[in-house]
C-alpha cells in the first residue's frame, strides 16, 4: 500500500475517478445514479501526516441535468448545485450535506484525482462557503419566527423567490436594527428590513428587474398579512423596507450586520411548522 505524504496530489474540490470510487467500496454507499465523490477536506489537513489527520473527508454527490438556482451560491445549507466541467463540457454536481464520508488516507494513497471532472477556483470558494455555513448559523428570536410562519408570510416569500434563484443569490434580514429586545405581544411588532441581493454575473439588468418585482411582491405580502387596515397598525412584524441590492454593492460591514434568510429552514408541511434558522 502506498504511503501518504505532503506531496499527495489530492486537494479540496478534487473528484474521485469511478475506478477509485469502486476500489474504495464507495459504490455500495453511493446509491445515487452517476455518483461523483468530491474531496472536502481542507488542503492543510490533506497535507498532514496520517498520524495527525488520518482521514480524508468526501461528499458523495451525483450528476444532475442542470443547476437549480435555488441550490446554487450556497443558498441552501443542505443541498448544493455546483456547476463544473467534465472534459471541458459543462456539468452540474449535486451535493447533499448528509452524504459525507471519511476515507482513511492510506487507502486513498496511490490513487489520482480525476483529470476530466474539474471544479474551478470560484466554484471551490462556493463549496467552502457552503461547508462552513452548515456550522455557522444564527437564529432569529422564536417569537419573530412564529409571526413569520403563522401569518403565512414565510410561505409567500418562499413562493415569490422560488423561480428567481438564478437572479437573487441571497436574502438578508435586519430585525430590530440588530438589537435584541423583548416584545410583549403582537401589538409590539418586530421591525424588519429586507435586502434582496441580486447577481451581476450574467444579466445584471434582468436580475435587478427580477429583484425589484420580488421586492414589490414581498412588501405586498407583509401588508396583506401583518398590517391591520382597521387600526392602521402593524401586528407581529413591521416591514420597514424591502430593497434590491447588487452583489457588487454589498459592503463588508453590511454582511456582518445582516442575517441571511433561507426558506429551506422552514418545513412548510411539518406540523407544527419548524422554526427558521439563518446564517
Amino acid at each position: 500500500m502506498a504511503e501518504w505524504d505532503r506531496r499527495s496530489p489530492w486537494r479540496q474540490g478534487h473528484v474521485l475517478t469511478a475506478e477509485t470510487v469502486a476500489a474504495l467500496g464507495l459504490l455500495s454507499q453511493a446509491d445515487q445514479p452517476q455518483p461523483l465523490v468530491v474531496v472536502v477536506s481542507h488542503d492543510c489537513d490533506l497535507a498532514q501526516d496520517p498520524t495527525n489527520e488520518p482521514v480524508v473527508e468526501v461528499i458523495i454527490g451525483r450528476r444532475v441535468d442542470s443547476a437549480d438556482g435555488n441550490f446554487t451560491h450556497g443558498k441552501n445549507p443542505r443541498r448544493l448545485h455546483l456547476p463544473s466541467t467534465d472534459a471541458g463540457a459543462a456539468i452540474c454536481i449535486e451535493l447533499m450535506a448528509t452524504e459525507r464520508r471519511s476515507i482513511p488516507k492510506r487507502e486513498l494513497a496511490g490513487h489520482l484525482p480525476s483529470a476530466t471532472v474539474l471544479i474551478d477556483p470560484a466554484r471551490r470558494n462556493t463549496l467552502q462557503y457552503w461547508l462552513a455555513a452548515r456550522y455557522r448559523r444564527s437564529a432569529f428570536p422564536d417569537a419573530f419566527d412564529s409571526h413569520l410562519v403563522e401569518t403565512g408570510v414565510a410561505r409567500r416569500i418562499a413562493k415569490i423567490l422560488e423561480p428567481l434563484g438564478n437572479h437573487i443569490v441571497a436574502v438578508f434580514f435586519d430585525v430590530d436594527e440588530g438589537t435584541e429586545r423583548e416584545h410583549a405581544n403582537a401589538t409590539d411588532p418586530f421591525t424588519l428590513s429586507i435586502d434582496l441581493l441580486y447577481s451581476t454575473d450574467t444579466d445584471p439588468a434582468a436580475a435587478e428587474a427580477a429583484a425589484a418585482t420580488a421586492a414589490g411582491a414581498i412588501t405586498a405580502a407583509f401588508r396583506d398579512r401583518c398590517f391591520d387596515k382597521a387600526t392602521s397598525k402593524w401586528r407581529g412584524i413591521e416591514l420597514l423596507a424591502c430593497t434590491p441590492i447588487s452583489d457588487e454593492a454589498l459592503t463588508y460591514a453590511m454582511s456582518l450586520r445582516l442575517k441571511r434568510w433561507n426558506a429551506d429552514y422552514i418545513s412548510l408541511r411539518a406540523e407544527p411548522a419548524q422554526p427558521m434558522v439563518v446564517e
